[in-house]
């Protein structure tokens, strides 16, 4: 199933946001009166596009066909959770993706070029639905993988603990627990992460026009944990 993404290079945000939302359960009251919060591996993504410039027909009719498509809460979008701040990037600071030829020096028929992302990190063995464990193979990019986002078929994961290190393999803990089976060799991406979302309100993509023709939009999102339970199931 096709999911459309967000525009990033016409709808840029001026502030960004993605927090995850742990799922906690009460571990019911102490003899002290305390209640312990016990956090499972279930939680969800929030993210907030903020200060969006919103001058020019082009964004404001993308902005209202995207509105129209999603049709309220229920439409989906895979929307980008910028992370150049933190991506480990050989340089240690923010790199282009690169762009490169076919292998006999041409470009498509309208003379673009692939992209090829600056970050390369491959999967190591199947890591299976529900894990918070995974392998990854250091290709291209930091020596250093934790406390980094990345996602992988717009399932958006962020690396926490290292469990180990073994030449160019990383075993690291991530949160939230793994959406979607990912094979192995699979190209996890680090350059552009994306989550599947919702929008957090029905009402979310309102917007207004005033007198400049000029205005600052935001929007909240929510991810999608039902497409995911539903792809699990096999009902996608």
């Amino acid at each position: 199933m096709a999911i459309i993404v967000w525009p990033e290079a016409l709808l840029s945000p001026l502030e960004f946001r993605a927090h995850l939302v742990p799922f906690t359960r009460s571990g019911g009251r102490t003899l002290g009166g305390l209640m312990p919060s016990i956090r499972t591996d279930l939680g969800h993504w929030r993210i907030e596009l903020g200060g969006i410039p919103m001058h020019g027909q082009a964004k404001l009719r993308t902005w209202d066909a995207i509105d129209s498509y999603l049709g309220g809460s229920s439409g989906r979008i895979a929307v980008p959770a910028w992370s150049m701040d933190s991506a480990p990037y050989s340089s240690g600071k923010e790199e282009p993706l690169v762009l490169l030829p076919h292998s006999d020096g041409s470009s498509f028929s309208d003379g673009s070029l692939y992209q090829q992302n600056a970050i390369s990190v491959a999967s190591v063995g199947a890591t299976a639905i529900g894990a918070t464990v995974i392998s990854m193979r250091l290709i291209n990019g930091a020596a250093d993988l934790s406390g980094v986002r990345f996602s992988y078929n717009h399932a958006l994961y962020k690396t926490g603990q290292v469990v180990s290190v073994e030449d160019d393999i990383w075993t690291v803990r991530i949160t939230p627990s793994v959406r979607e089976l990912i094979p192995p060799g699979a190209d996890l991406e680090f350059d552009r992460p994306t989550c599947v979302c919702n929008l957090a309100e029905n009402d979310g993509m309102q917007r207004s026009m005033n007198a400049d023709r000029f205005e600052r939009a935001s929007v909240s999102f929510v991810e999608d944990t039902f497409y995911w339970n539903q792809l699990a199931m096999g009902l996608l």
